[in-house]
């Protein structure tokens, strides 16, 4: 068994998407020889965390937790000015404007100074093979560069998403300073890597052409098959139609399509439309009630993840989009692979050869509708309650959808820390 040292900031009990890749890779690499050795952050503020989260954490798995500098230099500060009460108000003061004085390339490089020391010092503690990085944020890919100078070991970076905005969505807005600097601490981080991984074959040229690296290879998102009941469709009731989403909700992104669609059906008096449940969780509620339709929508905020995946598995279908821009095309949504594991159908609104459109004719299981066309939306709507979804959706391939489980995902990466140990040694950086 071999370690590696595993850097995700983005870690149990922290609630957020990019947590269950980090969380899967961790809990199944000890069954394809490597024991992670997790290096993640001092645990955040409690409404960034779901507590539930760490119970997934395999049993044995050890966990290192560096602090933001500016949160150990705001707790010493506030000491010496303060007691009691008043200590925790300045503190928490200080805290928030020492960790945000520099934000390149993110808003966590305050993390850096005390994240690689931990790393050197873990290496000299008990040693490690490999070193794994996941990126966002973008200083663990420079807090595995630099451990990996300090101690020669080799190192993995890898890009949930791309470092480098590509200027179409309407959530990348980097700083001036951002775009001015993170392009060359994007090189420098991946100048060594022994290896970059990134998670749809779209972004494979994307993080070669950013990095100037040639060896990237491409591990998906995926899903565990324990989290779901069925391996065929849910039976149709014949009472009620779920429709169900689980993620966020951006101006470019989340379920527009279908609000609007059930809205039109709304006013044209569908009279099967009190048959119709939409349950909506993963972003702040609001938007059915400001479309009026409310009495259709559920819209649940927050869940946890083991309330998701039960959402999935009671669902009648599942709705998924996409970003609108480049990432229409070229993203693979973690979702995506939870809904197939579900079994249950999926309502697809993607552009035709996507990522995702590519996914899911190899796997089967759903139906596709452009971005935009919202009748499609509707007569997708209209069908199910009309009892039609047989010959609707395209059948599903159980074989084909067996690589995507975390566990063969997980294998991929064990051969790239294979490799990249099977590699020339490096010196040390003095």
């Amino acid at each position: 068994m071999r370690t590696v040292l595993f850097i995700a900031y983005l870690f149990p009990p922290i609630a957020n998407s990019g947590t269950r890749r980090s969380l899967s890779f961790a809990n199944h690499l000890p069954d394809h020889g490597w024991q992670p050795l997790v290096l993640t952050q001092v645990e955040p503020p409690p409404h960034l965390c779901d507590r539930a989260l760490m119970s997934e954490v395999r049993a044995g798995t050890r966990i290192e937790r560096a602090p933001l500098l500016g949160s150990n230099i705001a707790r010493r500060l506030a000491g010496a000015l303060a007691a009691g009460e008043r200590r925790e108000r300045i503190a928490a003061g200080l805290e928030w404007r020492l960790n945000n004085l520099v934000q390149v390339p993110d808003e966590v490089l305050s993390w850096y100074p005390e994240a690689v020391e931990r790393g050197v010092a873990l290496h000299r503690e008990t040693g490690f093979d490999a070193i794994y990085a996941s990126g966002w944020p973008w200083s663990a890919f420079l807090v595995a560069s630099a451990i990996g100078r300090r101690t020669g070991c080799p190192y993995i970076l890898d890009y949930r998403d791309t470092w480098t905005p590509r200027g179409t969505a309407k959530w990348e807005k980097p700083s001036r300073a951002q775009a001015a600097f993170s392009p060359r601490l994007q090189r420098w981080a991946a100048k060594e890597a022994a290896a970059l991984i990134t998670v749809t074959p779209s972004l494979v040229p994307v993080v070669k052409e950013d990095t100037g690296r040639n060896h990237v290879h491409c591990i998906t998102n995926g899903f565990e098959p324990a989290d779901f009941t069925r391996t065929t469709p849910a039976p149709v009731k014949s009472d009620a139609i779920c429709i169900a989403y689980t993620g966020i909700w951006r101006p470019d992104y989340g379920l527009h399509g279908l609000y609007q669609a059930i809205r039109k059906l709304k006013d044209d008096g569908h009279p099967g439309l009190h048959r119709l449940k939409v349950r909506a969780a993963g972003f702040k509620p609001g938007p059915a009630r400001e479309m009026g339709i409310d009495d259709v929508v559920e819209e649940t905020g927050y869940v946890p993840h083991e309330v998701a995946t039960q959402m999935m598995n009671d669902a009648d279908l599942l709705y998924l989009s996409v970003p609108e821009g480049f990432y229409a095309n070229a993203c693979l949504p973690g979702k995506l692979f939870e809904y197939m594991g579900s079994a249950n159908p999926i309502l697809a609104v993607v552009p035709a050869g996507s990522e995702v459109a590519q996914v899911l004719d190899e796997v089967g299981g759903g139906v596709r509708v452009d971005p935009g066309d919202n009748a499609a939306i509707g007569r997708v709507v209209q069908r199910l309650l009309a009892g039609e979804r047989d010959g609707l959706f395209t059948a599903r391939n159980a074989e084909r959808l067996q690589r995507y489980t975390r566990a063969a995902t997980t294998a991929e990466l064990a051969r790239v820390l294979d490799a990249a140990c099977a590699g020339a040694p490096r010196e040390l950086a003095s």
